[in-house]
């Protein structure tokens, strides 16, 4: 008689960003920049809801509003980690080697909207 195999579930998939919905996530962001400027960073919890959302409806990509927080986070510093890069590092920062999320999003960011401030 063969031996039962005990079952074990299988893990969850690995949340991963696709270079789409990031992209759509830059677009986001950057149309609701007025309402980042202006409130407070304990008040931005309602403008992630609404980008996560809008995400969703544009890509079909379903992220939370912390998830699209920190995807944000992630990529400014990408952004900026290619800038010092591309401009030599005057200020001696730490480099990594960008990778693609980096690179596809680069053109997008270039206009430094998240930069620009009302006050």
């Amino acid at each position: 008689m063969a031996a039962l195999v005990p079952y074990h579930r299988p893990a969850p998939p690995v949340f991963q960003w696709s270079i789409i919905a990031a992209l759509q996530l830059i677009r986001e962001r950057r149309n609701l920049h007025e309402q980042f400027d202006r409130l407070a960073n304990r008040d931005h919890n309602r403008a992630w809801t609404v980008i996560a959302n809008r995400v969703f409806a544009a890509t079909g990509f379903a992220a939370t509003p912390q998830q699209c927080r920190t995807k944000w986070h992630a990529l400014k510093r990408g952004y900026e980690n290619l800038i010092r890069i591309m401009e030599g590092n005057e200020d001696n920062f730490p480099i990594e080697s960008p990778n693609s999320f980096d690179r596809a999003c680069f053109g997008e960011m270039n206009d430094e909207f998240w930069m620009v401030t009302g006050k």
